[in-house]
């Protein structure tokens, strides 16, 4: 199946007069990653640096270089004569993306359980602020918050260092989720998901937290054959 080479939706520049080419690389990163996140730049869309560093006003070189991060993430796809795409879902990925998933997150969620009552009750916090997000459609603030719950888990469970895997493994649920909210309402799902998780750490039930994180994590497959209904034209042909 050709992939769609669609006009690329306009950006916000991504830095402001004087910033530092530090500065300005990074804010270039977190512009394209958070639009491939968010489904501004839909799976299969085509880009090139040419047209990214003209809407962000900025130069080729950190366009370039977030290209490359982002080639590394597995978020783009660069290939000799075919150009620069934003990568396709791809089911075999998304399982084994699960499967890390599962092994991190739900033994965390058990640690997560015998951490120190006063830590626990964080998660509390950060799910009411991810509620408050959803309720206002605020899906920018949706993610962080969602990132910052299972991130904090991480903490809780004694094991920040394993956070850059687990995101790895967590940005394709990211787009699937993000497609899916027009039909199901996925942002609302995850709240209640994680609330219950909260709930179930706070009050030290290891088994309950392991058991409803596995659901939460599992519940992205519900909505891949919507999705591949709908855009056939998002997935790997493979």
């Amino acid at each position: 199946m050709a992939r769609s080479r669609p006009q690329i939706p306009l950006l916000a520049p991504a830095a402001a007069p004087g910033e530092q080419r530090g500065a300005i690389g990074r804010s270039a990163y977190q512009t394209l990653r958070g639009a491939i996140l968010d489904c501004t730049f839909v799976p299969g869309m085509a880009l090139s640096e040419q047209s990214v560093s003209e809407q962000l006003e900025i130069s080729r070189a950190p366009v370039r270089e977030a290209f490359r991060r982002l080639v590394m993430e597995g978020l783009l796809e660069s290939a000799p004569q075919r150009g620069t795409y934003v990568a396709r879902l791809h089911r075999g990925r998304i399982a084994d993306a699960i499967f890390v998933r599962e092994a991190i997150e739900c033994r965390a969620a058990e640690l997560a359980a015998r951490a120190p009552q006063a830590q626990r009750r964080e998660l509390a916090r950060i799910v009411q602020r991810q509620a408050r997000a959803q309720a206002r459609g605020d899906y920018t603030e949706h993610l962080a918050t969602d990132e910052e719950f299972h991130h904090c888990i991480l903490e809780l469970a004694g094991h920040p260092h394993a956070w850059p895997a687990l995101r790895l493994a967590r940005l394709g649920m990211n787009r699937v989720r993000h497609l899916a909210i027009p039909a199901v309402g996925s942002p609302r799902i995850a709240v209640d998901h994680h609330r219950a998780i909260a709930e179930a750490i706070a009050q030290g039930d290891a088994r309950a937290a392991s058991r409803v994180m596995r659901v939460h994590i599992h519940s992205p497959l519900e909505y891949l054959e919507a999705i591949h209904r709908e855009h056939p034209e998002y997935f790997e042909d493979t």
